[in-house]
């Protein structure tokens, strides 16, 4: 039987820290990172996106790359990141949306609803 692990007291994590910081002074570990503030980096993200340079006519390919770069990323542990993750959902909802243009049109639709669409990928999204 595995045994518990003790949890530390009060005084192991003040040392703990005080040691951490020294560390960082010293430039021997990195400096703590400053929190991301998730919208307001997708806000960036998507107007930087929409004002792309319109001359260029391979932006799928540059696209790609960073995909294969998002993919790879893993964590201390090996394990992928959540990141990782939520490039490959983004890769997964594309191929769901092409399954889902060619079963309209192979039912001879050209149109139809953004929540019949949704409804198509929502699965995805959700994971």
């Amino acid at each position: 039987m595995a045994a518990k692990k003790k949890r530390m007291t009060q005084k192991e994590k003040d040392f703990n820290r005080k040691y951490k910081k020294e560390l960082q002074e010293k430039g021997l570990i990195p400096p703590d990172k400053k929190r991301l503030n998730r919208k307001k980096f997708i806000e960036e993200a998507v107007s930087e996106w929409n004002d792309r340079d319109s001359d260029c006519y391979i932006w799928d390919f540059y696209l790609m790359r960073a995909v294969g770069y998002m993919t790879a990323q893993v964590g201390r542990n090996l394990n992928p990141t959540p990141e990782a993750v939520g490039v490959a959902k983004v890769l997964k909802a594309a191929m769901k949306l092409k399954e889902f243009q060619d079963k309209i049109k192979s039912e001879g639709r050209e149109d139809y609803t953004i929540t019949e669409e949704y409804e198509y990928i929502k699965e995805i999204l959700k994971m």
